[in-house]
């Protein structure tokens, strides 16, 4: 597989900014025969060149995060969709999870998750939170920014020792976050959880809103 140089001068920004309003209003219905199907869904930043994957050095690949003023442009739209989100689970009168994810300094990472039934439990769960105080690095990018609270959590990703050669294991050891070591089919795996930064929960705090 080919991959673009991560190097390599991004071009077209002022289309992808007229588009931008066009791909939010796409998300903007939310799918509650699928939300009840599997109990949840969700929308990435599904936007092309950012979600393509780049080649940072001879053995690393990974995504590429738009300027920071796109950042804040993608965010209202995320907004935007949360609001229209909204609307409709509060019609369904049962318990719901809707929140905004957003990543720092990984904004690709960003996402909008809503969820029902057992998987509100799940999620709920799924992120461990950051003790010392930090600022929200956007502000006043929304009519409605300000009815919502945000807390910052650790984003990262997992690495398992059997996929990583000897060298790698002891790299990964001292990069880790948390190492845990697991059952798997009768023998003892260890996995890497890797911080890459701050991944900030934000939602509205509504009454009956049963999150």
């Amino acid at each position: 597989m080919n991959f673009t140089s991560i190097k390599k001068k991004l071009r077209g920004t002022r289309r992808i900014v007229r588009r931008l309003p066009t791909w939010g209003e796409r998300y903007k219905y939310l799918d509650i025969n699928n939300l009840r199907k599997y109990g949840k869904e969700y929308v990435k930043i599904w936007i092309s060149p950012f979600y393509n994957l780049y080649k940072y050095s001879e053995h690393k690949v990974g995504k590429r995060n738009p300027s920071y003023k796109l950042q804040k442009l993608i965010l209202f739209q995320l907004i935007e969709i949360y609001l229209s989100w909204e609307k409709e689970l509060v019609n369904l009168k049962e318990p719901y999870y809707l929140k905004l994810w957003i990543g720092n300094p990984e904004f690709i990472d960003s996402q909008i998750v809503a969820a029902v039934g057992s998987e509100i439990d799940y999620y709920n769960q799924l992120f461990d939170e950051f003790n010392d105080p930090k600022d929200f690095p956007y502000s006043n990018i929304h009519p409605c920014f300000h009815l919502f609270t945000w807390k910052r959590a650790i984003n990262g990703y997992y690495v398992w020792e059997s996929d990583l050669d000897s060298e790698e294991i002891e790299m990964y050891q001292k990069k880790a976050y948390t190492i845990q070591k697991y059952a798997v089919n009768g023998k003892e795996e260890t996995s890497y959880f890797i911080s890459t930064g701050d991944m900030w929960i934000g939602e509205i705090q509504r009454s009956g809103n049963f999150t």
